[in-house]
């Protein structure tokens, strides 16, 4: 008997070990997945560069625009809110597609904004507070330097002559061009489809975001677009992000997201985001909208 308990005395302190081994071990944590477009994720990567998204504060450069500073912005709120899981981005070729990933939980978020009105499925998404408010968003009327006629344009009435492209499932953006009563508006899917449209002559102008270059022009699929000059249109309306109510920790994330949202409102850090990318563009503030 006196040798038995000396044999558990002695294995004691190994079990203790053991127990406190597995106590520190790290508890692992469950990627979240959000969808993003592939155009997106590429220019995110060319912008990220290695960094670390949370410790961005400088969101101008190389890749960046407002889609892009979304994605690093919403790991930003999530921080802010508590939610430590890591990222991980899968893309979807479509505003559709990236909606039923998310629908079916596949995807816990986008991750980029959409329109307010686009979020009408309530029993499938959550709709975060607003990441743009009404009244903020102003697009360019995107061409190539070659097409003189598009860049000729300086009123409703010469863009009305033009030949724009647009997708359906963008219906704040297609209401807008239905509204002006263009003589042609071609509807496609995808916006890598909308952009050779344009730089083959097939249509004369896409709605896109001014851009943080010098110009304001960007090169998307390889293809250099610039703004017609001195016209602007204005979408009406607020955008948000869309969670998941089918994904298991898509009540956590719409609240961490709401949380972080605000504090990044409130340390200016959205308005700089957006100020920085070129989305919120000083230089076209004069510029005539032509929008009716």
């Amino acid at each position: 008997m006196k040798k038995l308990c000396l044999f558990l005395m002695l294995l004691f302190p190994i079990f203790s070990s053991i127990a406190k081994i597995d106590e520190a071990k790290p508890v692992l944590r469950e990627e979240l997945i959000i969808v993003i477009p592939g155009d997106v994720k590429r220019d995110y990567d060319l912008f990220i560069a290695g960094r670390d998204p949370l410790k961005i504060n400088d969101y101008n450069g190389e890749g960046s625009r407002r889609d892009v500073v979304e994605v690093v912005l919403i790991q930003q709120a999530l921080a802010l809110g508590g939610i430590k899981d890591p990222i991980r981005f899968i893309v979807a070729s479509s505003h559709a597609r990236i909606i039923k990933q998310v629908h079916s939980g596949t995807a816990v978020m986008s991750g980029n904004s959409i329109w307010y009105d686009l979020l009408n499925d309530r029993d499938l998404l959550y709709v975060s507070e607003p990441i743009i408010e009404n009244g903020q968003f102003e697009a360019g009327l995107y061409t190539i330097l070659e097409n003189q006629k598009a860049l000729a344009a300086k009123s409703l009435q010469d863009v009305q002559t033009l030949t724009a492209v647009s997708s359906k499932a963008w219906i704040i953006d297609w209401q807008t061009l239905n509204s002006m009563k263009m003589n042609s508006l071609i509807n496609t899917v995808k916006w890598s489809s909308m952009v050779k449209m344009v730089s083959k002559g097939r249509a004369d102008f896409l709605l896109a975001p001014f851009q943080p270059s010098n110009d304001m022009s960007f090169t998307p699929e390889g293809i250099h677009l610039v703004p017609v000059p001195r016209i602007k249109i204005g979408l009406q309306g607020t955008r948000h992000f869309a969670v998941s109510k089918r994904h298991p920790k898509g009540k956590e994330v719409i609240k961490a997201l709401d949380t972080g949202i605000l504090l990044l409102k409130q340390q200016g850090i959205v308005e700089k985001a957006y100020t920085d990318s070129g989305f919120f563009n000083a230089k076209v503030k004069d510029w005539k909208k032509i929008n009716l």
